[in-house]
């Protein structure tokens, strides 16, 4: 495994310490948090196909990646040094936290869509 330098730059963001594939995971969901109360269940033709049908979607992939992903970091960490099971930690917690939310964000949509 490529573990990144321990450098005074590795540490001077979060999304540069989350790397940049975690960084665009973490951004996504964030992007589909803002658009869950803008979901309305409907189909439309025109922007409101975003948050209607895009988001949603996209809302169920991430479900899935997080979770995949903070596992492969758990995997991971087993053969890392100190400073990358530091750095996969805080990834592990960041996509939690993001998890979370999403979902907490989500659910009076699913809820409606599912009529519970």
């Amino acid at each position: 495994m490529n573990a990144r330098p321990a450098s005074p730059a590795a540490h001077s963001g979060p999304l540069h310490r989350l790397g940049p594939l975690r960084s665009l995971l973490v951004l996504s969901t964030l992007l589909v948090i803002g658009l869950a109360p803008f979901a309305d269940g409907s189909v439309h033709h025109d922007w409101r196909l975003i948050p209607g049908v895009i988001a949603p979607t996209v809302m169920m992939m991430l479900v899935f990646a997080l979770p995949l992903d903070m596992t492969m970091a758990k995997v991971f960490m087993s053969d890392a040094s100190a400073a990358e099971r530091e750095r996969l930690r805080f990834a592990i917690r960041v996509e939690g936290c993001a998890l979370v939310a999403m979902l907490a964000a989500w659910t009076p949509f699913v809820v409606r869509v599912l009529d519970v």
